[in-house]
């Protein structure tokens, strides 16, 4: 018993070293850690005291795996412990179910906790704590099994992986002569509805049409690191100094010979607040001294001036040639969805940032909001023709967290079937079209512009159409398998 707590305590840990790294580099790895896991669960569903083992394994791999979300902690420390104890407590609960499910339906498990991770995503999305969609959410450089998301969305993606690595921990726990999680019925369904998602995926791919470019789009990239933002919010020279790096990006995304339709800024580019006004736009050093071309249309990340600190919106500016070729201000949306705890003393927009660009109309999530796939079913419904996401995340620095932060918006472009911008401040920024392919990129860290053009809109997949309905197919699938058991028992005692 001593030897398997601990290969059920090996796995556990290994299984959010594996997690976190695969938030790090290769989105893949994340096939390996619910087979970690499902394993570790095995262990504890087999213990003399199976709830205590698998909440204390749980909590360890939430504290694991959630720590290297430490770019929080330049944000607000506090933050950072509230989201490793938040993660604790998730993933004790999760491991505890697992190991219930496990002894009690061990046939249906697996099917059965995958239905339960896509549920408990969702609930995720729904609320304001969502950091973040770790499984299903890497996927998204997996471009066959990512198409999967245009119908069932990142929670489904995350509820597939779990259900596949549950039903490879009961082959590798058969072999090590535990049989009850290795009978075909079990591992047989998952498997093959992996096999037939990336078939339906790779499908879906090869019947896409022929895109035609139909718009050209330059998101900058400034890579200011924070130290110097926290200097700049004043009007000395290190406030000049961010201007003029970023007037010079701009200058360059308007000087080519074919000029652009849309020019993205980051996220608060200029990191201190501004008048929600055309003249309070043109007081920016680089937009007021630059002139625009005829049909080009800019997008700023802003941060807008309130009476008071909780007046204060993190916003979107909307800017068209005026007169002269100087920017004029058309629009002005603020952040619907704040950051936990970090932007507290902001307020929040009534609705999603959306306004025309380009003659389109454009659908800003602004950095953390692109976490969350409602937005792709509210950018269909305000009449998105287009995805754009403006990130602050020079406060991330190199954690993994920055790469884990903008690999989820890939899944946006497929859930909405739109082709997407993200235009981060300290990277990675890049394009993607509506199934999620990269048609340009710059890496993290790195100074300079994103150019791409973009093809037109897909029509509405169907998660933009029932995406909200799918919390309650999960919820119904979870409950039909683990009260299977009780129905065949109790016709059994009949």
């Amino acid at each position: 018993m001593k030897r398997e707590r601990l290969f059920g305590w090996t796995c556990a840990v290994l299984a959010a070293l594996v997690q976190a790294h695969a938030a790090m580099s290769w989105g893949h790895l994340m096939w390996l850690a619910p087979v970690l896991w499902g394993l570790a669960a095995m262990v504890a569903s087999r213990s003399p005291a199976p709830r205590r083992l698998a909440l204390a394994m749980g909590a360890v791999q939430g504290v694991v795996a959630s720590a290297h979300l430490w770019g929080v902690y330049f944000y607000a420390p506090s933050v950072y412990a509230v989201v490793i104890g938040y993660h604790l407590v998730l993933w004790a609960a999760f491991t505890l179910l697992a190991a219930w499910v496990l002894a009690r339906a061990p046939r249906v498990a697996p099917l059965a906790l995958g239905a339960a991770w896509a549920f408990l995503e969702s609930v995720r999305g729904l609320g304001a704590l969502s950091f973040p969609f770790y499984f299903g959410g890497m996927l998204a450089e997996a471009t066959w099994i990512a198409q999967a998301a245009s119908v069932v969305g990142a929670s489904g993606l995350s509820g597939l992986v779990f259900a596949a690595g549950f039903a490879v921990a009961g082959l590798v726990a058969d072999r090590l002569g535990e049989p009850r999680w290795g009978a075909r019925a079990a591992w047989a369904p998952p498997l093959a509805l992996v096999a037939l998602t990336a078939l339906g995926g790779g499908l879906r791919l090869a019947l896409a049409p022929a895109s035609t470019p139909t718009l050209r789009v330059v998101a900058l990239q400034g890579a200011v690191p924070q130290w110097l933002y926290s200097l700049g919010t004043g009007t000395g020279p290190f406030r000049r100094v961010i201007e003029e790096h970023y007037g010079a990006l701009y200058r360059r995304a308007l000087a080519g010979p074919v000029k652009p339709d849309l020019v993205l800024f980051p996220e608060t580019a200029f990191d201190w607040h501004v008048q929600a006004t055309t003249e309070g736009i043109r007081r920016i050093g680089p937009l007021g001294a630059t002139r625009l071309p005829a049909r080009t249309s800019v997008v700023v990340g802003a941060s807008f001036a309130g009476r008071h600190q909780a007046d204060s919106q993190n916003g979107v500016a909307f800017l068209q040639p005026g007169e002269g070729g100087l920017p004029v201000l058309t629009e002005a949306t603020s952040k619907r969805r704040l950051v936990p705890f970090i932007e507290a003393g902001h307020r929040p927009g009534a609705r999603w940032a959306t306004g025309r660009a380009a003659g389109r109309q454009l659908f800003v999530l602004i950095c953390y909001e692109s976490m969350y796939a409602e937005a792709a079913v509210a950018a269909r419904e305000e009449g998105a023709e287009l995805l754009a996401v403006l990130s602050d995340d020079a406060g991330m620095r190199w954690s993994p967290m920055a790469w884990t932060h903008a690999e989820q918006a890939k899944l946006r472009a497929i859930e909405a079937g739109l082709p997407l911008v993200r235009a981060g401040q300290f990277g990675p920024s890049y394009a993607v079209d509506a199934y999620g392919r990269v048609l340009a990129t710059l890496g993290h860290g790195a100074t300079g512009l994103v150019a791409a053009d973009l093809p037109a809109a897909r029509p509405p997949t169907l998660y933009s159409r029932i995406g909200r309905w799918w919390v309650i197919v999960w919820a119904g699938l979870f409950l039909a398998g683990v009260l299977a058991p009780v129905r065949v028992r109790a016709g059994g005692a009949r």
